[in-house]
């Protein structure tokens, strides 16, 4: 058996969980869980919570498997899986605001998305002749608002810390009780330069919880529309990228090649 499939067999199976398994596990188990992880056997998908559990999503390195991984948390806690993986650690901070689970053993339990009143403790940076250089989190242009704070000695920069979550719009709990239709709606607004990326990965979800499978013109259509937005995606970056290095023109280009990508995507999408 792979290391996923024990860590599955070692809980209790629901029953039609699509389009991947997911088992309820207990604390030894999810403590399992993050062991395997930080030896690499399996890879992280996804870690998030509800009112009263958290779940993780896992991806079998070996068996290219992906499970998922539930734990109640009676008393509003759980077992860190940032202690041992740092990819957790942000996640973790985003359940503790969301939901008020508090992840045990934690090495870091800053606010993430809440943003109070009081000052941010950024983590610190000592030495000689340091000084930060703090950027946003209102930037030019469209970029997304973060801030981030730069810890630098001359021109190395010895700490990059960012600080996110000002666009936190809280859509999935909009979701819930939602019907399929306004639910898609939700999912394409999460984020502006992604919105096909996201209805079709929330049309994928849906589709496989009822065991519907899509027309063939329907899954052509999501590839083209998929692909048109990763080309305009890709030209503004790089125009993006030369402006950074003041090559304004090549910039300009690709703002007019971006473009002509969202209006063909535009026509298609008028004609489907």
């Amino acid at each position: 058996m792979s290391a996923l499939a024990d860590l599955l067999a070692a809980g209790q199976k629901v029953a039609a969980h699509r389009p991947w398994p997911r088992a309820n596990i207990n604390a030894e188990t999810w403590r399992s869980a993050i062991s395997q992880l930080r030896d690499g056997n399996i890879v992280m998908a996804g870690l998030w919570g509800d009112a009263s559990s958290v779940h993780m999503a896992l991806r079998d390195r070996e068996a290219a498997e992906i499970a998922v991984l539930s734990l109640d948390c009676p008393e509003r806690r759980f077992p860190s899986v940032g202690r041992l993986h740092p990819p957790a650690i942000r996640l973790e901070r985003a359940i503790g605001d969301l939901f008020g689970l508090k992840a045990e053993g934690a090495h870091d339990a800053r606010p993430w998305l809440v943003h109070a009143l009081e000052p941010y403790r950024f983590l610190p940076a000592e030495g000689e002749g340091m000084h930060q250089v703090a950027v946003g989190p209102v930037h030019a242009g469209t970029i997304e608002p973060g801030h981030f704070r730069f810890t630098a000695n001359g021109e190395t920069v010895v700490r990059l810390e960012e600080r996110l979550g000002y666009a936190h719009k809280g859509t999935e709990a909009l979701m819930a009780g939602s019907d399929l239709r306004r639910a898609a709606k939700l999912a394409g607004r999460v984020s502006g330069d992604s919105t096909v990326a996201y209805t079709y990965a929330f049309a994928r979800a849906a589709e496989a919880a009822l065991e519907f499978e899509p027309p063939p013109r329907a899954v052509w259509l999501r590839a083209l529309m998929a692909e048109l937005e990763r080309l305009a995606n890709h030209l503004g970056d790089i125009g993006a990228i030369c402006n950074d290095a003041s090559f304004a023109l090549i910039h300009a280009h690709c703002g007019v090649l971006r473009e002509r990508v969202l209006r063909a995507a535009m026509g298609h999408l008028a004609t489907a």
